[in-house]
C-alpha cells in the first residue's frame, strides 16, 4: 500500500510551531540517563544477561537524553515533513553503487592518512547533534555520539549472545569494517569476512588485516546478484547492519541465498517497514521515509511466511532505537532449518 504525502501538514506544522512560540509554551522535560536497566528493558532481558563489555561500555558513557515537547518536537516533525515533500531525497538500488564507492574510498583515504584512527571509519553519513526517536518519540541526546554509542552496545550485546559457538563470521555489506572490528575485540580468534560490493570497502578491510593485526579478508560481493561461489558452512554466522536497507524490495536474490547456504544463524539489524503503525504519526512518517528512500519492505513478512512452511526459525526481532527519520536499528536473529 503506497504512502501519500498531503500538502497541508506543513501549513499544521507551521501553525503550531508559530503558536507555540507566542504563548512561550517551550517546555523541557527531566533529563534522564540510560542505565544498565533499561538497556535490559530494551533487549528484553535481566540486567545479569548483559554482557561485562556493554555494562563497561554504558558506564563510561554519556547516555543523557531529553524527550522534545511543545514546538521543539513540531518543528522536528515539520522538518521531517518538508524533507519527505522534497526532492532531495536519493533512492537507494543498484544504480548507487558509484556513490558508495565514493563514500568508502573517502573513509579509506582518511583511515591512512590520520594512522589508521578507527575514529576515520565511522561513515560520514552518520551524524552528530542530531535528534533520534527512541521509546515511540523524538529526544535530544547530551552527547553528539549518542547514535553511535547506542549501536555500539547493541553491537556488544548480539554478538557476545550469538556468536560464541561459531568459528566464523560474515557480515555482508561491511562498509568500513567498523562492525568486523567489534566482533573481533569479543572474539579475536575467529575468522572474519567482510563482503561489500565495493572495491574501496575491501581495500580499508584488507587494511585493517595487515596494521591492526585481525584475522579479517574482504571480499567483494553483490547483494543484488549473489555469487554463489562465496562459501558460507553450517559452522557460520551471518550479520547485516544497514545494509540490506539498501535492498528495497529487491532482496530475494540475496534471502534465497542466505537460505542456500544455511548458516547456524542469521543477525539483521536493519529497517523494520512492517513494524510501523501508519495511524501514529510518529511511525507514519518513518514508514514513509522508508518508502521514498526505497529502503527494505516486505523482508520481514518474507521471514514469517518462511518460518510458516518451515524453512526458518525466528529468533527473536526487536526494536531499539532509530535517527532522525526512520528506525534503523531494528533487529531479527533466524536461522535456516537444516531442511533447506
Amino acid at each position: 500500500m503506497a504512502w501519500t504525502y498531503r500538502p497541508w501538514l506543513i501549513k499544521y506544522f507551521w501553525i503550531i510551531k508559530e503558536r507555540d512560540k507566542q504563548v512561550d509554551m517551550k517546555t523541557h522535560t527531566t533529563e534522564l540517563h540510560l542505565s544498565v536497566e533499561d538497556f535490559a528493558t530494551i533487549f528484553g532481558v535481566t540486567v545479569a544477561d548483559i554482557p561485562q563489555k556493554c555494562k563497561d561500555v554504558i558506564s563510561s558513557t554519556d547516555f543523557r537524553y531529553q524527550f522534545l515537547s511543545g514546538w521543539e518536537r513540531d518543528n522536528v516533525l515539520l522538518r521531517v515533513v518538508k524533507t519527505l515533500l522534497s526532492d532531495t531525497l536519493k533512492k537507494s538500488g543498484p544504480h548507487r553503487k558509484e556513490d558508495w564507492e565514493k563514500g568508502w574510498s573517502e573513509n579509506f583515504s582518511n583511515f591512512v592518512t590520520h594512522g589508521h584512527d578507527i575514529e576515520e571509519l565511522i561513515p560520514k553519513f552518520v551524524r552528530k547533534k542530531e535528534m533520534v526517536r527512541f521509546r515511540g518519540d523524538y529526544i535530544m541526546p547530551a552527547d553528539p555520539d549518542f547514535e553511535t554509542n547506542f549501536v555500539k552496545i547493541i553491537r556488544y550485546y548480539l554478538f557476545s549472545k550469538y556468536f560464541a559457538e561459531t568459528a566464523k563470521v560474515f557480515e555482508f555489506g561491511c562498509g568500513t569494517g567498523l562492525n568486523l572490528i567489534a566482533v573481533s575485540e569479543l572474539f579475536p580468534q575467529k575468522k572474519l569476512y567482510g563482503l561489500d560490493w565495493s572495491e574501496a570497502s575491501c581495500q580499508i578491510l584488507n587494511e585493517l588485516s595487515k596494521k591492526c593485526h585481525l584475522n579479517l579478508t574482504g571480499v567483494l560481493f553483490d547483494m543484488f546478484s549473489p555469487d554463489y561461489e562465496v562459501e558460507v558452512d553450517n559452522n557460520s554466522a551471518v550479520f547485516t547492519i544497514g545494509a540490506m536497507e539498501q535492498l528495497g524490495n529487491n532482496f530475494m536474490p540475496f534471502a534465497e541465498f542466505l537460505l542456500r547456504k544455511n548458516p547456524s544463524l542469521v543477525i539483521n539489524i536493519e529497517v523494520n517497514y512492517e513494524s510501523h503503525d501508519k495511524d501514529s504519526l510518529f511511525e507514519y512518517v518513518a514508514a514513509a521515509y522508508i518508502e521514498k528512500r526505497n529502503y527494505l519492505r516486505g523482508f520481514y513478512e518474507f521471514l514469517q511466511e518462511q518460518e510458516m512452511q518451515g524453512r526458518v526459525t525466528i529468533m527473536e526481532t526487536r526494536k531499539t532505537f532509530g535517527s532522525l527519520f526512520h528506525d534503523g536499528y531494528s533487529y531479527t536473529v533466524w536461522k535456516p532449518r537444516n531442511s533447506v
